[in-house]
Parts: structure tokens; sequence; C-alpha cells
């Protein structure tokens, strides 16, 4: 059995952050199996009594609360306790904190290196010239240092390829079986079922939320439009931007953050989901929106194609209005047996593809395969 370091993610247990969520999924089977892992955590995220969950242990480690420094500082404090504790596999979560994977190559050469990447996130908008360059530097670490490099699209992996000339393994997130719930909770916002087109996911740039207000503001709807999420750290002013864009025209629910099976309420009674993002790695949301069989609209992007090239009657063109606003009509007018067939067809895809028992196991193979090198 391995002895695993995973370094780079806020914390565990997730509650919001697809990281997160991916390894939370991933390494609670992986401690299951009887490998050791140790999660580190960024302190203001992980309360302070949890030493270990679902087998995992959690070893929180302080840091800075800036945008931009703040997970450098992490990845940098719980290198000193990795070097302490020689772990066999060292895993880098993202590409900023590969920055610092130099310093367990050097320093414990006989450990083995791992690194995913979830998304080009030198691309995001809230980063500053100065933090975008230098999260961009990790990205040219990760693809020198790590002994393995992961990807969870192939978009990705040919990006590395077609960038950095180094190979990497697909292997993409999954999604777990979710419970469908009847209407009880959202009640309370006037939804009944059926009767909403639903987004879920930070309020950040690179989703384009605007298109989607845009979009649904052109006309009447028998739909009202849900959003459930709000602002991350550094994208306040842009979550208020859409906010009161949404307050100028057609009332737009904002629900802010939703968890556990309030959240669960809101996926098994949507009448479709969308997304506008002109920027993902693999998008837990769509996915976890397709394991409640829900007809997705969503932009032509690599990673939304990948999961929904059987469906292209719901993929438009990236920023266009015009286009989103016509699969919101088609939503809008198709009767709810044939929205029902749509997302059963869409679920067929996740337990081909996205199975996380089936994930867990490639990545095992790969770490018995480093260690046995």
């Amino acid at each position: 059995m391995a002895k695993i370091a995973v370094i780079g993610l806020r914390g565990i247990p997730a509650t919001w952050g697809g990281v997160e969520h991916h390894c939370e999924e991933l390494y609670s089977r992986l401690a299951a199996r009887g490998h050791d892992v140790t999660i580190y955590a960024r302190t203001p995220y992980v309360e302070r009594n949890i030493a270990r969950y679902k087998g995992m242990s959690i070893v929180r480690i302080p840091t800075v609360s800036k945008a931009g420094l703040e997970a450098f500082v992490h990845t940098f404090l719980s290198l000193f306790h990795i070097l302490k504790t020689k772990p066999q596999i060292v895993h880098f979560c993202c590409q900023g904190p590969c920055l610092l994977s130099w310093i367990p190559r050097l320093f414990r050469p006989r450990t083995r290196i791992f690194f995913t990447c979830h998304g080009l996130d030198w691309q995001r908008k809230k980063w500053s010239p100065l933090a975008s360059a230098i999260i961009h530097l990790g990205e040219v670490f990760s693809s020198i240092f790590p002994h393995y490099r992961i990807t969870v699209s192939k978009e990705l992996q040919r990006y590395y390829k077609d960038t950095y000339g180094v190979s990497a393994y697909y292997i993409p997130s999954g999604v777990k079986k979710m419970e469908r719930r009847d209407p009880d909770f959202i009640k309370q916002f006037g939804l009944e079922g059926k009767d909403y087109l639903l987004f879920v996911g930070r309020l950040v740039p690179e989703k384009r939320i605007e298109d989607i207000i845009r979009a649904y503001c052109r006309k009447e709807h028998k739909f009202r439009l849900v959003i459930v999420g709000d602002s991350a750290v550094g994208t306040e002013q842009y979550g208020e931007f859409v906010k009161t864009l949404a307050k100028k025209r057609n009332p737009v629910l904002f629900a802010g953050y939703q968890f556990g099976s309030n959240l669960e309420e809101f996926y098994s009674n949507a009448r479709a989901f969308v997304t506008a993002s002109e920027l993902e790695g693999l998008p837990l949301t769509l996915l976890e929106a397709l394991s409640f069989g829900l007809p997705c609209i969503v932009s032509d992007i690599p990673p939304h194609k990948e999961i929904l090239e059987y469906q292209p009657e719901l993929v438009f063109s990236t920023g266009s209005v015009d286009a989103l606003s016509d699969l919101m009509d088609l939503v809008d007018d198709m009767p709810n047996d044939a929205l029902t067939d749509l997302g059963r067809r869409a679920a067929t895809i996740l337990d081909r593809d996205f199975d996380w028992n089936n994930i867990s196991t490639a990545i095992e193979q790969l770490y018995k395969e480093s260690i046995h090198e």
C-alpha cells in the first residue's frame, strides 16, 4: 500500500470547488483500499476538530487570505511537513502549486511526484497580470518536474502535448450517483418542479453568466432562471455585475451556494441545466446535472463537447446570446416526456466514462507502477 500526500487544494470535507470534490471522491476510495492518504488543507476551509475524514488524515496548514498568494504560501508551508514525513507519492492538484514541485523532486529524489491538471488556471480572468504570469510559470514547471501528469480532459492532454511536447494520462473526474428528491426546500423560492432552468457554479467571468441572463431576458418564458452559486474570492465585482444585470431585466433567482440535499433538490426538479462557460477543465456541475438525467444546454468549448458529443442539438457557439436564447425556446416548448427522454440518453454516458470506482482504479495502478519503477 502507498503512502500518499495530496497538496494544492483547499481541503476536505469538500464544500464548493470541483478540485476538492474530485479529491474527496478519489482519495476516500483509495483510503478504503488500505492506502495511507494525507490531505493538506488550508486552515480557513477546514474546521479545527477534523483530523480524519473517510479514512484520510487531514493536516491543517495555515496560509494568507490573499488571492494569488493563498495557494502558494500554503503549498510552501505544507512541503516542510511533507519532507519530514517522507511519503512515497506527492500529488499536486493544480497548476499554480506546481511552481514548488521541484522541492520534493530535489530533496526527496525517491519520492514520486504526480500532478493533475483540472484546467488552465492562469487564463482565469480574476487574476492580475502578475498573478497570471506566476500561475503560468507553475504550468511550465508542471511539464518539467512531475514524474506523472494526469489531465481530466482530452483537450488538456492535447494541450500539454502540443505546448510542451510531454505526454499526460487522460483520467477524467467522475460523478457519483445522486439521489433524486421531491420538491420541498425549493418551494420557499416559489419553485414546484420542471418550472426552472438551472445554472450551478461560482459567479466568475469565465462562466459567462451574463450571456445566460441576457439570453433568458430576451423574451418571456414559462420557466424561471435559477442561479445556484455566488462569487469566489477576487470575483466579487463580477458577481455584483451579473446580479445588477438581472435586476434591470426580468427577475432572476439567485439562490446562493447550496450543498447536500438542498443542492440535490435543485438538480432533481429542474427543467434543464445550462452553462455558457468559455473556459473549463472538466466541469463537475455538468456531470452532476447529467447524473440527475437533465437535458444540458452547453457552450461549444472542447470539454463540454467531449462529454456531450452525442447531443449536438443543445450545443451553442460560445458567446452567442442569440443561439443560447433559441435553445432556451426549444427547452421551453419541449413536452416533459421529451425532456425526460433527452435526459435519460444523457445519463447513459456516465456509467461508461465517469465511474469513480474505475477512475480510482486507474490512478491506483499509476501509483503502484511509480513505486515499483
